[in-house]
């Protein structure tokens, strides 16, 4: 006779209502892990998409994504002329918030230095890289934007000509793809009377000037819609990628850092920068949870299998009076806490296949995650029987003569 299933039969509804319980917990620790891990690939995979060797950044800052970061736009041509350079880009980086057909867009806008980087190399899924310099864009679907819709921008229309998936940024931000001359203009949209106004004030500061009074035309140029003053610099870059020759990498780099305006970091530096800034205080809240998290599970299952082992007091008796072996008393309470485990993760198990596709963040189940979930329930509830093994050490053979 097998204690444990008799006992499992007797209370089967309380025995799998306490299963799919744990199982919500083991099924929200999971999520926990694989949320985090979905954020360290987020981070990631944006970076990994741009398959460049050296970031260059403004000096003392770590990136465009960790922290704004302004280069000047000559940098890019200063570095494609450093001997071992294969291929210098221009790269702009900044997020950006708007409304489209009703709904608010997050979006983490990427400038791809049109025409040597057409966004050939992204994971697209559907349509074209871009093909134009200006008016085209590639997003993730994450957005829910399709081929050919258009997004209205500084007051201008531009057109979904590709698609990717999960291009996204730590931080959940679906990431869209233009060139570098179009995300300077998102960068520097303003209201149409916010523009006249400055033009007007430029306008009346001329008119107290020497220069002014003595060159009325200037004050015409500075109403002009139309006109931009020669002596005003381009915008700034985020960043310059480089693609240098594998043999000269380092000495390339040595020559980058050399310079007083930049800073360099390789492919693997800029994710460390990444994961160490931007995912670190979101890996020790995850962490943390997850701990709290794993110990009400296990103070939940000791509880339980110690009140499923008091009530199993006077058949325990018995057959301890009967002789009954030890290790086969202790069986009967570990089988009852590893049947509660199994329960526990298949529940968990199928309620992560309905529901995490479903998650506003993305849900990763590393192969690491999908083996050591299993063993770390194993051990739980092998721990939390302890309370229940003890008692049955404690159970006095004379109690089987009691009512």
């Amino acid at each position: 006779m097998n204690l444990a299933l008799r006992d499992v039969r007797r209370h089967l509804a309380r025995f799998i209502g306490t299963a799919a319980g744990i199982g919500l917990l083991v099924s929200v620790v999971v999520a926990m892990q694989g949320i985090y891990a979905g954020m360290v690939d987020d981070a990631t995979l944006l970076t990994r998409a741009m398959h460049t060797d050296l970031w260059v950044v403004q000096r003392d800052t770590r990136g465009p994504f960790a922290e704004a970061s302004r280069v000047d736009p000559s940098v890019e041509a200063r570095a494609a002329a450093v001997p071992g350079v294969r291929r210098a880009r221009g790269y702009t980086y900044q997020l950006i918030q708007r409304e489209h057909a009703g709904s608010v867009m997050r979006i983490a806008l990427v400038g791809l230095s049109w025409p040597d980087d057409t966004g050939a190399s992204l994971p697209l899924v559907r349509g074209r890289p871009l093909s134009q310099p200006h008016g085209e864009m590639v997003v993730d679907a994450s957005l829910g934007l399709d081929i050919g819709e258009t997004l209205v921008l500084a007051a201008e229309p531009y057109r979904v000509v590709g698609l990717t998936r999960n291009a996204l940024t730590s931080g959940g931000d679906s990431v869209a793809f233009m060139t570098v001359a179009d995300s300077h203009k998102v960068a520097v949209e303003q209201p149409a009377e916010a523009v006249a106004l400055e033009r007007q004030r430029v306008a009346d500061r001329l008119r107290r000037t020497d220069l002014g009074r003595g060159q009325p035309a200037l004050e015409d140029l500075a109403l002009d819609s139309a006109w931009r003053s020669p002596a005003l610099s381009s915008p700034p870059l985020a960043a310059v990628l480089i693609e240098a020759d594998p043999q000269r990498l380092s000495e390339v780099q040595r020559t980058l850092a050399s310079w007083g305006d930049v800073s360099v970091y390789t492919q693997a530096e800029e994710e460390d920068l990444l994961l160490g800034g931007v995912v670190a205080r979101a890996r020790m809240q995850i962490g943390l949870f997850t701990v709290i998290l794993t110990l009400t599970a296990t103070v939940i299952i000791a509880m339980v299998i110690y009140n499923l082992t008091l009530e199993k007091t006077h058949d325990l008796a018995i057959l301890k009076l009967m002789g009954a072996p030890r290790p086969k008393l202790l069986g009967m309470v570990l089988q009852q806490s590893w049947l509660l485990g199994v329960l526990a993760y298949g529940i968990a198990f199928a309620l992560g296949q309905v529901v995490y596709p479903i998650f506003p963040r993305r849900v990763v189940i590393t192969e690491l995650l999908s083996v050591t979930a299993p063993v770390v329930v194993f051990v739980v509830v092998s721990l939390a029987s302890v309370l229940g093994l003890s008692h049955v050490m404690r159970v006095d053979p004379s109690r089987a003569l009691e009512g």
